[in-house]
């Protein structure tokens, strides 16, 4: 792999924010044994913001949600120009691995599939002998075509954020004592503890004299924010917070917690106590990649994992009927 050494390597992750975060290591890895190539990233431009935070990344390439062929082209072009000689594909969608094929790279890497083999010279199979090995470690075997020994993955680092990024509000608040950062949502239904569980929740934390902020994106996680602001005068910052502003406030904060979704996955990069809902997914598959100062609750159902299309109970009972007595005792043992 003498020749890829000294070249540029592209590394295809389109979204979501979790998923980004799980290529850190990945990423981290390929540096130590390549420290003189170059990488790229490609994203979609929503989520450029994550990928500009990984570690040893040159620059972020950024595509639209939906690409044309002017988009494509232009991808193309700036592909060319770069002289990316690799690309390795951790995305493994039909997008992805038509863009790996179009950037014309000699070496074009991706897991072997049924249907998108075409994309790719090197192969990686999808899932390794451990059926429960973590997504960061799957991600990582598709470096094994370029030499690099996968056995010893490294750790998160802890990506720290200068004041300079974040508003003066923001470095006021992280100087108050007893901070709890809680994202009060979900992306899907299925990981979601709902507004009953949090309402519950706060209101014992408020009791006990936390100062409590409230994160999250969307419109139902900003009506929430609103909703729990009014009642319990609480610091409600859902839908106004940058990524780094996200990670600057955990990182001053004395807990997080949170559902199975992109936040806590954030919460991984910082040093701050997590306290982590999970529900149809399995922790061991896509748990926070950090071992110290992590409470993982999880009901030990028989539906457990859960391809999350339907639920055969009225309501998501993996979620809902997480015990809030049970969430407030571990928070308070941090």
């Amino acid at each position: 792999m003498e020749s890829i050494i000294k070249k540029t390597i592209l590394i295809i992750r389109l979204r979501l924010l979790g998923d980004i975060l799980f290529t850190i290591p990945a990423v981290q890895l390929y540096k130590t044994n390549y420290p003189e190539s170059e990488i790229y990233y490609l994203a979609e431009a929503r989520f450029q913001e994550a990928a500009e935070i990984i570690p040893g990344i040159n620059e972020v390439i950024t595509v639209p949600d939906r690409m044309g062929i002017k988009e494509i082209i232009r991808f193309r072009k700036k592909i060319k120009k770069l002289g990316i000689q690799t690309v390795i594909d951790f995305h493994s969608g039909p997008r992805s691995a038509l863009l790996t094929l179009l950037s014309g790279a000699k070496n074009r890497i991706g897991y072997r599939t049924p249907n998108r083999n075409w994309a790719y010279n090197r192969l990686v199979p999808r899932k390794s002998e451990n059926l429960h090995s973590h997504s960061v470690e799957n991600q990582a075997r598709l470096l094994t075509p370029l030499g690099i020994d996968t056995q010893e993955i490294p750790v998160y680092p802890e990506i720290k954020i200068s004041a300079k990024h974040v508003s003066n509000k923001i470095t006021k608040i992280v100087e108050l004592n007893k901070k709890i950062v809680i994202h009060i949502g979900a992306k899907k239904r299925y990981r979601d503890w709902g507004i009953e569980n949090f309402s519950s929740l706060i209101k014992l934390l408020s009791q006990d004299n936390y100062n409590i902020f409230l994160i999250g994106k969307g419109e139902e996680e900003e009506k929430r924010g609103k909703y729990l602001r009014d009642l319990y005068n609480i610091h409600d910052f859902t839908g106004k917070l940058s990524i780094k502003e996200i990670l600057f406030m955990i990182a001053h904060s004395d807990v997080y917690f949170g559902a199975d979704s992109g936040p806590l996955h954030l919460a991984s990069l910082t040093n701050t106590p997590i306290v982590a809902l999970y529900g149809p997914n399995i922790p061991e598959i896509s748990g926070p990649y950090r071992k110290e100062n992590v409470t993982i609750i999880q009901l030990d159902l028989d539906c457990i994992p859960c391809p999350q299309k339907s639920c055969k109970y009225d309501e998501v009972k993996c979620m809902t009927n997480i015990e809030v007595s049970e969430v407030y005792q571990a928070i308070k043992k941090f």
